[in-house]
This record gives structure tokens, sequence and C-alpha cells, in this order.
């Protein structure tokens, strides 16, 4: 039941991250360095996924015979996050690695004391393993280089205990708050720039844009019922129907068209007087440093 677990992570984990990866202390003539970086990932459960919205790396050593982690740094991080948010706990940790090594059993025994203390559960909650491959190597060299993974324990039946440890592989989705979204679509219109800047779009131009993507979405959603009732071109979703039906039967019930067409004139009309306004005000103030200044 625990494989069908699906670990949603949400922007901010990468960028903590590939931030760490790249801040880590590299080798040189006088210091070994570090070419691995671990953390703890924060986040909560839900009913068959584990969002993980935070994240922060430790301080550990595996260039010598014995493993180091800095178990202290941990526990206080983590509890400073818990009184930041409450609502997010240890959820499991993530190494920056393209696979699952013999190290990461004793990284994972440790996570599982950790998280099973700080959990209000009775029975040990399910403690992922994410490793991201910063160098892009092997099979997933086009796309985003990430894996989870959950532990469980195997043996021969009618052992007295378990006499290995399987790593079965999860599903890794990217999910992210409205907010979130927000800043990486933003962030995405960086990529065209030179200077990798993005300047914020005024209030009117954001309404064109969301009007824009509205009438897309729209346009997409009538192809798609077009193309399912003209003898069956696309395969019908009874799912997609019945999210269809509230969308329509919600906006027909909460939203007349007179009411409708009464709120985007004076929402444009508000739009408008404050972009006059600002305009206003802003020559006024040019207006007075100038006087000022002769």
């Amino acid at each position: 039941m625990a494989s069908n677990l699906t670990v949603n992570v949400h922007p901010g984990v990468y960028m903590n991250v590939v931030d760490t990866h790249m801040r880590r202390s590299k080798a040189s003539s006088k210091t070994s360095g570090q070419e691995k970086c671990m953390g703890t990932l924060m986040g909560y459960y839900e009913k068959g996924s584990i969002q993980v919205t935070n994240c922060f790396a430790i301080p550990f050593n595996e260039s010598n015979d014995d493993l180091e982690i800095d178990d202290q740094f941990n526990q206080q991080m983590i509890s400073a996050l818990k009184k930041t948010s409450p609502n997010e706990q240890p959820v499991g940790w993530f190494l920056t690695t393209s696979d699952i090594t013999s190290s990461c059993l004793i990284y994972h025994d440790y996570y599982v004391r950790v998280i099973t203390e700080a959990s209000a559960r009775r029975e040990s909650p399910p403690i992922v393993v994410l490793t991201i491959d910063t160098t892009f190597s092997g099979d997933m060299a086009k796309r985003m280089p990430v894996r989870a993974y959950l532990r469980s324990k195997a043996g021969i039946p009618g052992a007295a205990g378990p006499h290995c440890a399987i790593f079965n592989p999860l599903r890794v989705e990217l999910a992210a708050f409205p907010g979130e979204l927000v800043a990486m679509q933003l962030m995405e219109k960086a990529l065209d720039s030179r200077r990798r800047e993005a300047t914020l779009e005024s209030g009117l131009e954001q309404l064109e844009v969301s009007t824009a993507q509205m009438i897309e979405w729209l346009e997409r959603m009538l192809s798609y019922v077009e193309g399912v009732n003209k003898d069956g071109e696309k395969p019908g979703d009874a799912q997609i129907g019945r999210q269809l039906m509230d969308i329509v039967t919600s906006s027909s019930n909460n939203m007349q068209p007179d009411k409708l067409d009464a709120l985007v004139k004076n929402t444009l009309r508000d739009y408008v007087m404050v972009s006059y306004l600002a305009k206003l005000t802003q020559t006024q103030l040019q207006v007075h440093e100038r006087l000022v200044s002769a």
C-alpha cells in the first residue's frame, strides 16, 4: 500500500537543493571538499500522497570510514521550522546522487529514529528518500533527474527477522501552491532575458493575460468536447465530464450574464482610475522635486 504513494515536491524544495549544491565546499589542494549534499525534507502527509513543501541541508561527512551527521543542527532546525510552520513535520531526507548507495541504509536508519520521535503517530510514518542527480547523467538527461524511494524490509518466510532492505521507487510529481505558481511563471519569463530579469506587469496587463489564458482554456475544453461528440474522435473520460459539469453548474448558478458584464466593466473602470491617479501623483512629485531643486 505504501508503494502507491505519490510524492508531491514543491518548487522551493528544488531551489533549496540546487542552492545547497552550488554553495557546497568544493575539493581543493588543501581540503577534500564535499561532492554530495544531504538534508531533511519537511512537509505533511495526505491520503495517498506526501507533500514536500520545504527542506534544509545538514552538515555531514562521508569521506572517512565512519559516516558523520550533525544531529544537533538537524534537531535545532526541525524545532525552529515547527515553530514557524506548525503544520510541517519531517517526512524524509534528500541526497544529491544518481543512485542509492550502501551509505543510504545508515542515513535512513538515522532518519527513521528522528522522524519517529518527532511524529505524533504510534506507528512509524512513511519516510521518503529523494535523490537528485545534479550531473544530469544517465537516462534522465533530458528531464529533471529526481527519484523518490520508500524503504521496505524483506526476508525469508519463517525467519526470525528481515535479511535485507529494498528501496521501492515512488511516483514524483511537481506541485505548487497558487503563490508559488505565480512566482514560477514570472521567473520563467526571465529565461528569454539576457540579464535574467523579469518585470512585474501592471494591473491592466495582468487582467489581459489572465483573460487570454481563460479564453485559451475554454477553447481547449470546447475542442475536447466536440472531439468526443463527433463520432468518438477522442476517447471520453467520465471524470473530466463531471468536472466540466461542475464548472458549468457553478458558473450558471453564481453568476448571471448581466452581473458578469457589470463586474467586468466596473473592474476595468477601477483599474483605469487607479492607473490614472498613480500617474498623476507621479507627475506631481516630479514637478515638486524640480521646483525644490531649482
